[in-house]
């Protein structure tokens, strides 16, 4: 794969803005958008608890739990307590932390060519940068900023498992975490996390691109489906990520964001429909048994070869590799290489 230059970036989204066309000179958002986009967080950097603390933690409300993860709870205007999660996660699968360069233009965030970055990071900078501006404009719901999931998801893990009163009566967990501007995930490695009923009421209320998706792979609210009815992860415009070829669609945030802001005060008046309490196919669900109970890579590779889980979870396999911006092109080009094809 070879990194796009400008021109060809901006042809990748066929979406059409009729508003929301921010220019980073008058816009405090855009130019905070773009900021955060420089920073290169591996999990447990220096860098990610610089980024936390300048975009997170000054946030009212805001606290740290043990295992790192930034919470942040916006009452419904009753002042009930409100019944929708939003996730995403402060690290990002840099392999260098520190300070990179970006580029913007003709609405696409993306890496200078040349960069010796190995990504982006809208993954999940963007998630970050949507709940910090719901949270600022007053939108209902409890704000999870998650820990470590590019390694494992250990910040939701640890919720899940030690302290799930945090998430006691929440009845949808909306995650910021999908490539693409399209998706209203439904199931998450095979497993189903979330209903139709809910997906394409979630769907209608975001904007008239958004369908249910069943190739989820995984992000943090899959940790959460067995406590919480409703689970998704929902496309937020970026493209190719985990790579350097890694881009945003500025326009696509923008309109979200807006779309958030309107659902989260009527987002109880969403159908709830999953039992998350009944028995679920997990064969190629490949975190649910091993990945969220272990506390590193290396303990969860003990019983298994990469070769193995790969055998034994197809399908789990090829969405990561697409979720990894890995096309079938891609990869066959690459068993010609190697001379298996």
């Amino acid at each position: 794969m070879t990194r796009n230059n400008k021109s060809t970036k901006s042809t990748k989204s066929t979406k059409t803005h009729t508003n929301n066309k921010p220019t980073w000179k008058d816009n405090p958002m855009m130019r905070e958008l773009l900021m955060m986009h420089t920073y290169c967080r591996p999990s447990g950097s220096a860098t990610e608890a610089k980024f936390c603390a300048l975009y997170i933690d000054s946030l009212p409300g805001c606290t740290i739990d043990e295992a790192g993860n930034r919470i942040i709870t916006v009452p419904m205007a009753n002042g009930a307590a409100p019944r929708v999660l939003w996730s995403s996660h402060t690290d990002t699968v840099h392999r260098v932390e520190g300070i990179q360069k970006i580029t913007y233009g003709d609405g696409i965030i993306g890496l200078p060519v040349g960069s010796t970055s190995s990504c982006l990071g809208a993954d999940c900078t963007v998630g970050v940068w949507l709940m910090r501006q719901m949270i600022l404009r007053g939108a209902p719901g409890l704000y999870i900023f998650h820990a470590a999931e590019e390694v494992g998801g250990y910040g939701s893990s640890h919720i899940a498992t030690k302290t799930p009163h945090v998430i006691s009566g929440i009845d949808y967990a909306i995650a910021f975490d999908r490539r693409g501007t399209t998706s209203v995930i439904t199931h998450q490695g095979g497993s189903r996390c979330a209903s139709d009923e809910f997906g394409r009421a979630l769907a209608v209320n975001l904007g008239p691109e958004f369908k249910l998706d069943t190739g989820g792979t995984f992000t943090d609210t899959a940790n959460y489906t067995d406590l919480i009815p409703e689970c998704t992860n929902i496309g937020v415009g970026y493209f190719h990520q985990h790579t350097a070829d890694e881009y945003q669609d500025i326009a696509h945030a923008f309109d979200l964001l807006d779309a958030l802001c309107m659902l989260a005060p009527e987002i109880n008046d969403l159908p709830v429909r999953r039992d998350h309490t009944a028995p679920k196919y997990d064969g190629s669900a490949w975190w649910q048994d091993d990945w969220s109970k272990t506390t590193t890579k290396t303990a969860y590779r003990v019983t298994d070869s990469l070769e193995d889980l790969v055998y034994n979870n197809p399908h789990a396999a090829a969405a990561m590799l697409e979720d990894m911006g890995i096309t079938a092109d891609d990869f066959e080009d690459y068993l010609r290489a190697v001379g298996r094809h």
